[in-house]
């Protein structure tokens, strides 16, 4: 028997039960290899096709999606007789991604917005999990002119196991797939439960110089605890006076994840509104083997410290904000750049930062909380005054539009400073585009949102145009990495062709 004829029968059986009227759809599931004919009720018909069918009563999970591609106006496009190769997102992970997106409901979301990001999880060509080796990882361009990362890897049970964007590249959330290698007549599906994007590690800042602002104001954290999650732990409260674990499973073994939660009141800087400088400080004492240690930002909502769980802590962006390698067995203080997190947060007169934080290994890794030691080794926040700056003026040209494309990528070669290395210069928004959208891997910037010159490079940075006007304008200013500020705002003018 043939075992490259690798079909999911659950979706296919499922979808003959719909024809019949015998009820709803069963789970999508993985299935080994098995030479199972999936009948013309998959092949027969295009990705589009499946998509615009009832998927609100089944159990598929798939009735947003299939919304989300209406709205970016992809349903022609996956309708076609090329072949594609598309990642679906049930409506939890299409739920994740509103949110790190920014936006609060699927309705709220540009559709711009929505087809930048899609986009990136289509690529041409059809890629079945037995196409790649046990441990190979290909990399492969989308029709957005990103890329997205595919990976499979074995269990006891499971030599099929697929992934998305399990790379080390990145520094987003690899996505488990759900349902593997569903055959259209226009190409391969499949099913997640996550949502993921292709974003490179954040190229690391040098540290300052010693040219640092004049002044620097030091804010103590003011909450500090462990959550847990798992059946048994999820609604379990993990505070204590000794440690704060950190352990990721990778989706192992989701009861023993822990995520550290760290709290710090924003209070007015004594120096003035300009901020050169925001760093978060920690003393690490164990690691264990060798991690990338990773901060995320908290939503904008308090917790008690005494009584927060897993359940019940703030959500967080999936979009890291700062992360830093750690040796194993290394211990001592760590120190994660987020000056462009604190700015916002100042700039929406928000009281205090949230943090949680992990790392990317089954392994521990545990900070002291403020408790300790007398208070020693808490966490804190130190915010400088801006010093003189290092950047001299490169180039600001105009950025062109063709509309019919609906985007174009901002480089180096409109927007350029001179006088340190690409990952040592930022740009902080001050004006956002009026007739688009400004984003970074796809995930739009806000007012007093950063990015490098290195993102630039790298190709990260996109102007999104919404539909309407034929001109635009962002205005930026730079900064160095020890905080200094170029003298003048930066305009870059945007021409809808």
């Amino acid at each position: 028997m043939n075992k490259k004829i690798f079909i999911i029968k659950s979706l296919a059986i499922a979808l003959m039960c719909t024809s019949l009227s015998c009820g709803k759809l069963d789970l999508l599931k993985n299935e080994q290899p098995e030479a199972i004919d999936a009948g013309a009720n998959l092949k027969g018909m295009t990705i589009a096709d499946f998509l615009k069918m009832d998927h609100s009563t089944d159990l598929t999970n798939l009735n947003l999606y299939g919304e989300v591609i209406k709205k970016a106006g992809l349903e022609d496009f996956l309708n076609q007789p090329e072949d594609y190769t598309v990642l679906l997102l049930t409506n939890q992970a299409v739920t994740n991604m509103v949110g790190s997106l920014g936006y609060t409901n699927l309705n709220d979301v540009p559709a711009i917005v929505l087809r930048n990001i899609v986009s990136d999880q289509i690529f041409k060509g059809r890629l079945r999990s037995f196409d790649l080796a046990i441990g190979e990882t290909k990399k492969f361009e989308t029709i957005n002119g990103s890329f997205i990362y595919y990976t499979r890897s074995n269990t006891n049970s499971d030599e099929y196991v697929f992934t998305a964007n399990n790379s080390t590249d990145l520094t987003s959330p690899s996505a488990r797939i759900r349902s593997q290698n569903l055959e259209f007549k226009n190409g391969i599906a499949h099913v997640t439960d996550q949502f993921t994007f292709y974003k490179l590690k954040d190229a690391v800042p040098d540290a300052p110089s010693g040219s640092v602002g004049a002044q620097t104001d030091i804010i103590n954290v003011a909450k500090d605890v462990y959550i847990q999650n798992g059946t048994a732990n999820r609604n379990k409260n993990f505070n204590n006076a000794t440690s704060i674990e950190m352990k990721n499973s990778n989706g192992k073994d989701v009861s023993v994840d822990r995520m550290g939660l760290f709290q710090f009141p924003l209070t007015t800087p004594s120096f003035g509104n300009k901020i050169g400088l925001a760093k978060i400080n920690f003393y690490v004492f164990f690691t264990g083997l060798p991690s990338s240690l990773t901060a995320y930002a908290g939503a904008d909502t308090d917790f008690d410290e005494t009584t927060v769980t897993w359940t019940t802590a703030p959500t967080y962006d999936r979009v890291s904000l700062a992360n830093i390698s750690l040796a194993a067995g290394q211990t001592g203080w760590i120190t994660m750049d987020v000056t462009s997190l604190v700015n916002q947060l100042y700039g929406s007169n928000k009281t205090f930062l949230n943090i949680l934080m992990n790392h990317n290994n089954d392994n521990f890794v545990r900070i002291y909380p403020r408790e300790f030691s007398a208070g020693n080794f808490k966490a804190y926040l130190s915010i400088s005054s801006p010093p003189a700056t290092i950047l001299t003026f490169g180039n600001a040209t105009p950025l062109n539009v063709i509309a019919k494309d609906g985007f174009a990528k901002l480089t180096t070669k409109q927007l350029k400073m001179n006088g340190a290395d690409d990952k040592n210069i930022s740009y902080i928004v001050n004006k956002l585009p009026t007739n688009g959208y400004f984003v970074k891997y796809g995930i739009p910037l806000p007012v007093n949102g950063s990015f490098s010159q290195a993102d630039l490079t790298a190709g990260a940075i996109k102007y999104l145009y919404s539909g309407t006007g034929n001109a635009d304008e962002i205005i930026l200013e730079a900064k160095d990495n020890n905080g200094g500020f170029y003298n003048t705002p930066i305009k870059i003018t945007v021409n809808i062709q």
